[in-house]
């Protein structure tokens, strides 16, 4: 009987990861076209990344904080610190497809009452880049973040996450509530609450197309690259080009996503979460007891406007502030009422 129950668990896994590969490879060969046709009219300079032997100034500004490293158990972790060690600990953890910098703002103005440090999560910037899908399980990155709140001497911190980042602090705070004082989410929603939505939301399954179109190998990797790494334009400039990021703030980022070997891991980070077992693995996660602060920017072009609603079954003590005209990268987008709603939270 265990080997027919295994042998249909085994079917079972199979068939769910068909079914990821062929919309994924829908999307693939949509990009595929589009690559073709821009090739045709651009000639092949569109593919093109120039070359930044450099870090621009912004990325060296101490305004921002002290560069480190500290190694962890598995890999070396680098991050940013700004102000007075002795002060509580304010930790944050940035998403996809970002780095430290993604917090510059909070950076500056929270170190007069904490020690800020912003972390490269694995995978990303200045951290150890792992090559294996496995090695991003997300034990692993969970597992990151708390070695890293004991490497620097503390036993708790306030934690602040997004997007991706927020995927990680959800569970750490689930798991490890002892380590969290307070915890303070930007536009993530609660693990279960997103899987539940994407099952039940034709709208959500549609605006997660990347999701799917990232498990194809090369394709989204070129994607990225192409216009001299464009995709930064189009993800922080938004439609009227007026979000709070400047062309040497894009600068920073492109010439961090242009060192060989930077794009591969932080999408494998989507590869890991739906290969093998994971496809058909149910979200669990203990309920959250820590005083949580969700932060929501409404125009969020990825993720539905209804989930930090359905978010709070799963946390007993949540504030949601929506940020007005605030798109999916709000930290960067509106740093001053991002900023303002924290410090009314932690007092």
């Amino acid at each position: 009987m265990k080997l027919i129950e295994y042998a249909k668990q085994k079917v079972l896994e199979l068939a769910a990861r068909a079914f990821v590969l062929s919309i994924g490879l829908c999307y693939a060969s949509i990009a595929i076209v589009n690559l073709i046709f821009k090739r045709l009219r651009y000639g092949k300079d569109f593919l093109v990344v120039k070359e930044r032997s450099l870090p621009p100034l912004c990325l060296q500004d101490t305004a921002y904080g002290r560069h480190a490293f500290l190694r962890l158990k598995d890999l070396k972790i680098h991050y940013v610190e700004n102000g007075d060690r002795s002060k509580p600990l304010m930790l944050f953890v940035h998403g996809f497809p970002e780095f430290w910098f993604s917090w510059r703002h909070q950076l500056k103005h929270f170190s007069s009452t904490h020690w800020v440090v912003a972390m490269d999560m694995r995978g990303y910037g200045d951290s150890e880049k792992p090559t294996s899908i496995s090695e991003y399980k997300a034990e692993y990155l969970v597992k990151d973040v708390c070695e890293l709140i004991k490497a620097l001497g503390r036993n708790k911190c306030t934690l602040v996450a997004h997007d991706w980042g927020g995927v990680v602090a959800w569970s750490v705070a689930a798991h490890f509530p002892e380590m969290v004082e307070k915890l303070i989410i930007l536009n993530s929603p609660h693990p279960i609450a997103f899987h539940k939505k994407i099952k039940s939301s034709i709208t959500q399954f549609l605006k997660s197309w990347y999701v799917f179109m990232f498990q194809i190998p090369y394709v989204p990797e070129m994607l990225f690259h192409t216009e001299d790494l464009a995709c930064f334009e189009r993800m922080f400039g938004g439609a009227d080009n007026k979000m709070n990021v400047t062309e040497e703030d894009l600068e920073g980022y492109k010439y961090t996503f242009s060192r060989k070997g930077a794009w591969s891991p932080p999408i494998n980070y989507y590869r890991c979460v739906l290969s093998g077992k994971d496809v058909l693995a149910p979200v669990t996660l203990p309920t959250i007891t820590v005083p949580t602060l969700m932060i929501w920017g409404e125009n969020d072009v990825a993720l539905d406007k209804e989930l930090p609603e359905l978010t709070r079954e799963y946390v007993t003590n949540m504030e949601v502030k929506y940020i007005a005209n605030g798109n999916h990268f709000v930290q960067q987008d509106k740093p001053d009422e991002v900023n303002q709603a924290i410090e009314d939270f932690i007092g």
